[in-house]
């Protein structure tokens, strides 16, 4: 009887995690952030970044970190893994010279996203970042020609945590 219980409570915890898990389309808002932090680069002259799968790994490690610590840092305690250029060398076999990151978390509700709540998600999360003079340099910064950002739900604090890798090749 105790085993059934148990296996009835796991299957409906699976359920309900999964059910969160569709109501907001973190592949969708990726895309969306991306392509206005492009637009910003062009409107202000510079290239659109290449979107780097190395740099991903990178991001996606540091975004789940932060979910789990459940605060913002540049930091990790995995001394592989300590700061931004170090995850990013921990990953990828690209020779980047120049690092950088933005971070952030979100409130968000615990509802399906549609279209237009996934524009409205992504252009806060931009706007956090634009509006912030230290993470507006970095989206800016002619040497980044590389990024990735990374994306994930928190859904006990109702929190998205954001991780945007930069990388250049200095010659």
């Amino acid at each position: 009887m105790k085993t059934q219980i148990t296996l009835l409570l796991l299957f409906i915890s699976a359920l309900s995690f999964s059910q969160n898990q569709n109501k907001i389309d973190l592949e969708k808002l990726k895309t969306k952030v991306v392509q206005l932090i492009n637009e910003e680069r062009t409107k202000n002259g510079r290239k659109e970044f290449d979107l780097d799968t190395q740099l991903e790994k990178a991001a996606d490690d540091h975004v789940k970190y932060l979910t789990k610590i459940k605060t913002l840092s540049h930091e990790q305690s995995n001394s592989k893994k300590k700061t931004p250029k170090d995850r990013v060398y921990f990953y990828s076999t690209n020779s980047y010279t120049l690092i950088g990151e933005n971070i952030l978390f979100i409130g968000i509700k615990d509802h399906v996203y549609s279209n237009a709540d996934l524009d409205a998600l992504a252009l806060k999360i931009f706007n956090l970042w634009k509006n912030s003079p230290s993470h507006y340099k970095n989206i800016l910064d002619v040497k980044y020609t590389s990024t990735a950002i990374c994306l994930n739900i928190d859904w006990q604090d109702k929190r998205i945590y954001a991780v945007q890798i930069f990388g250049a090749i200095e010659k």
